[in-house]
């Protein structure tokens, strides 16, 4: 190859990492019903993406407490399936309910018990994407007292932690618990007081969150000492075999008698963790950002507030995150005296501060009656819930970042081969208007990988990483395509 040609090369993975999203923008795709929420209902919707990228919707009815999961089809959502059995209600409500995690086509879904004083921690697996699911399975095994406010993540290998509150009889000492799944869900370890060396007790009506990468854990909750709730962490880094370190992630000193019933996200990546939540330190409800190392600590770095409402009086809440890379994306709800509606913001570039750049506006057909979001972000698509309120219906809508375009239009004109690769070698024909490219890892972090062109092919050699699943992202002319290169060197 002559050296002007690697130039070109260099140049192209410059180029991409520079300048091909620059802030970044969303194109949002109309908006799509899940189900009739009427006969269905619509609170507080979960998504997940199954092995092939297809969306799942879990939601509630709370009439009734029946849960409902429904799955795209290609072109909208099958009928919902009930998840509950007809003895079994789930405890719901606008600031608690149901959780999901879904890893590959193995989804697991938690819930309390409609009873509060003596239900338990429930559970429901499917394992194939969300067609169908098991009978209930007990998660808790809390021996007395109450069970309730569960969350959880799934492994790299499928299987489930899930956390939830446990306080001792008439409601004392709330404190959260942890417990572990070694099969995918199919049963669940004795429960561990995570929270027992901890200087003060949970904020007692605050539901946690769960977030897992790789052997790295970290429980997210509402701490209370004396009346001061800020969000905590709580970090395993031996793939939650212990919890040994705990830090203010928050730091805004929130002193507030009641329980605000408001929870934590976060996005555990490779070097951090970034956490969103809504606090009303400052006055009123506002949705802020922080940043914090997530090696063998937990250490506190920065934290932002989101752009405001036009309305000094407004509220933000209800927040959640998703990302991958350099990608980042949160959204919450916002109101404006009585008119609420959901706000997205994003970052392309690992720029926290471009979130105050990006707020946006993001459903359009209905106005002023939006509220608990849920997003998740994979392969340039941003996947949204959200309930409406004027509709009375779960609204799923799909967003596609940069200048991406249907990925779908011209897909079949690139081809990857061999793939699996056993020599960690690979070749895309097809490729003719190559404008940046990049190869990343698992974790969304770029690699260095050799990549040579040649007329309208690209060889990428891998064979200098470790074995398993990279991904390829290409722009091509107008499109952004996303392949998984796995090396079998």
């Amino acid at each position: 190859m002559k050296a002007t040609d690697m130039k070109k090369i260099l140049f192209l993975t410059f180029l991409f990492h520079a300048a091909c999203f620059g802030q970044g923008t969303i194109s949002w795709e109309p908006e799509i019903p899940v189900a009739d929420g009427s006969v269905y209902g619509n609170l507080r919707p979960r998504i997940v993406l199954t092995a092939d990228n297809t969306p799942l919707v879990v939601f509630s009815k709370s009439s009734s407490g029946d849960v409902h999961a429904a799955r795209w089809n290609g072109s909208g959502f099958d009928s919902p399936i009930r998840l509950n059995p007809t003895d079994k209600h789930a405890y719901v409500a606008t600031w608690t309910g149901p959780d999901v995690a879904a890893k590959g086509d193995t989804v697991i879904v938690v819930y309390k018990d409609s009873d509060l004083e003596n239900g338990h921690v429930y559970s429901v697996r499917s394992s194939d994407g969300g067609i169908t699911f098991s009978d209930t399975i007990r998660v808790d095994s809390h021996p007395a007292g109450v069970a309730w406010l569960p969350a959880l993540d799934i492994d790299e290998n499928g299987d489930p932690s899930v956390i939830y509150m446990g306080h001792d009889p008439v409601w004392v000492h709330p404190r959260y618990f942890v417990t572990h799944s070694t099969d995918q869900g199919l049963s669940y370890e004795p429960e561990m007081d995570i929270a027992a060396s901890l200087p003060n007790e949970a904020c007692d009506c605050c539901p946690a969150e769960y977030v897992i990468n790789d052997n790295r854990h970290v429980v997210l909750f509402r701490n209370n000492a004396s009346n001061i709730r800020d969000i905590y962490g709580i970090y395993s880094y031996d793939d939650g075999l212990s919890y040994p370190v705990f830090q203010d992630l928050e730091q805004l000193n929130w002193d507030i008698l009641s329980c605000p019933s408001t929870a934590p996200h976060g996005l555990l990546r490779e070097n951090d963790l970034l956490t969103v939540s809504s606090s009303a330190a400052s006055g009123e409800y506002r949705v802020s950002i922080s940043k914090s190392t997530a090696d063998t600590d937990l250490t506190y770095d920065t934290r932002i507030a989101m752009t405001p409402p036009l309305n000094t009086n407004g509220i933000q809440n209800y927040p959640r995150i998703t990302g991958k890379g350099d990608t980042v994306v949160v959204v919450w709800q916002e109101s404006e005296g009585s008119a609420m509606d959901i706000m997205c913001a994003l970052t392309t570039q690992n720029v926290l501060n471009d979130l105050l750049g990006t707020k946006h506006t993001v459903n359009t057909n209905t106005s002023s009656s939006q509220s608990n979001p849920d997003v998740v972000y994979k392969d340039g698509m941003v996947h949204l819930v959200f309930q409406d309120a004027l509709t009375g219906d779960v609204i799923y809508k799909r967003g596609v970042i940069g200048t991406a375009g249907k990925i779908e239009q011209t897909i079949k004109q690139l081809v990857l081969f061999p793939n699996p690769s056993l020599s960690g070698k690979f070749l895309l024909k097809g490729a003719k208007t190559i404008d940046c490219l990049s190869v990343s890892d698992e974790f969304g972090k770029r690699v260095e990988a050799t990549i040579e062109m040649y007329h309208d092919s690209l060889s990428i050699d891998l064979s200098e990483f470790a074995n398993g699943i990279y991904e390829l992202t290409i722009q091509d002319g107008s499109s952004i395509h996303y392949f998984e290169l796995i090396n079998l060197k």
